[in-house]
């Protein structure tokens, strides 16, 4: 008895389990539990609010001192008595005075989102010059206009003014050694301000109040080249007169941004982002107790049929006989269906007829007792007990058909 009883038993549950752990591994493992749920909450927060980022990315930067950057420039013009401003916001909220000049060169990012800002920019009275390879369709929204300048991954090769303007005094070549130049299609707007055997390395227009320059290649204002024959000089003349403002774009160097990924996401989606998670968290608290199927208290035992036969022959011995066969019609009535079935006889085969293909069949449980205990209606209690065993016996022959 013992051992069923051990047999029988259920399992220790987990709450069980964990109690009977030692003391110290249970601080052991909650512990560690810690530990890698810090981990990952630092990572999920880091993910999510990253510091600004202070390096700049791609080509011609003002805060990078390389080859490739522009720092020399912006300390050029520094020297000249320029202002001289890095902007590490959107150009969509920065203060963009319309007394001076927006250099935005080689952006890593698209300048898209941005063109509405550059259009009211330069409309307002302002100077932009636009250097590298320039998505049309910002060229399209600047320009207002159609056909729009054709960049072309070709470099245009030493350039020269085509007609002397304010910006390309007393400029007579310019190095365009970068991998760009610009193609003018028939009827565009933009007039040529330095031609190079290969193409045009700057375009000029006048856009409202304002200038564009596009420069096909911002290598002529990187620190490599600066001091090279007259590139110091283009880069002043840019810049428009003394004392007015310059400001370079940085924030489409990467400077200032968050970060991408989770970090990249606005303010207002990453503090839904950590409603949502909170949410999900209070939800697993209070559903952890209701994982899994409840638990029993003792083991589920076999139901007292002997029990249920009993109540029910009490039932029917406290009725009427009246009340007996009609509680028995049912039965009767899908014995009578199955029988048909069984003899392969119509609907309309009377209960005479099904006796007789009964009587001459090839079923030797389909005896007349049978047959007449299964159709007859019941007169006792006894006739009750016959029907139900001629039910249960109809079924001796294998399935129906």
């Amino acid at each position: 008895m013992t051992a069923l009883s051990s047999a029988t038993s259920a399992p220790p549950s987990a709450v069980e389990r964990w109690r009977r752990l030692p003391r110290r591994w249970r601080l052991l493992l909650i512990a560690m539990a810690a530990i890698v749920t810090l981990y990952f909450a630092s990572s999920l927060v880091a993910g999510i609010y990253q510091s600004p980022s202070s390096t700049p990315t791609g080509y011609s930067s003002s805060e990078d001192a390389s080859p490739v950057g522009t720092e020399a420039m912006a300390k050029l013009l520094a020297a000249r008595h320029h202002p001289v401003q890095s902007l590490t916001v959107p150009l969509a909220n920065a203060h963009l005075p319309t007394n001076g000049t927006l250099f935005v060169l080689d952006p890593a990012a698209s300048l898209t989102p941005s063109a509405a800002a550059l259009e009211d920019f330069v409309g307002n009275g302002g100077r932009l010059v636009l250097g590298g390879h320039i998505a049309t369709a910002v060229l399209h929204d600047l320009l207002s206009a159609t056909p729009v300048p054709v960049w072309q991954p070709v470099a245009a090769g030493d350039a020269h003014p085509v007609e002397h303007t304010a910006a390309d005094v007393d400029v007579t070549t310019v190095l365009g050694t970068g991998g760009g130049s610009w193609q003018l299609p028939s009827g565009a707007r933009p007039s040529v301000l330095l031609q190079g055997p290969a193409g045009a390395l700057a375009l000029d227009a006048t856009v409202g109040r304002g200038t564009l320059v596009l420069l096909a290649s911002s290598a002529p204002l990187q620190n490599r080249q600066l001091a090279q024959v007259d590139d110091a000089a283009f880069a002043l003349d840019l810049s428009g007169p003394a004392g007015a403002p310059v400001l370079f774009d940085e924030y489409d160097h990467g400077l200032g941004r968050a970060g991408t990924g989770l970090a990249g996401l606005p303010s207002h989606w990453k503090a839904a982002l950590l409603l949502g998670l909170l949410a999900a968290l209070v939800w697993l608290w209070s559903a952890a107790r209701r994982f899994g199927p409840p638990q029993r208290a003792e083991r589920e035992l076999i139901p007292a049929r002997v029990l249920h036969v009993d109540a029910m022959a009490s039932l029917l011995a406290s009725g009427k006989t009246e009340r007996a066969a009609a509680a028995a019609a049912p039965l009767r009535e899908q014995g009578r269906a199955a029988l048909q079935r069984r003899l392969r006889a119509g609907p309309e085969a009377t209960d005479q007829q099904l006796a007789e293909l009964a009587a001459s069949s090839s079923f030797p449980s389909l005896t007349p007792q049978l047959v007449a205990d299964l159709l007859d209606a019941p007169r006792s209690e006894s006739d009750l007990v016959a029907e139900g065993r001629a039910f249960v016996g109809l079924g001796s022959e294998g399935p129906l058909r």
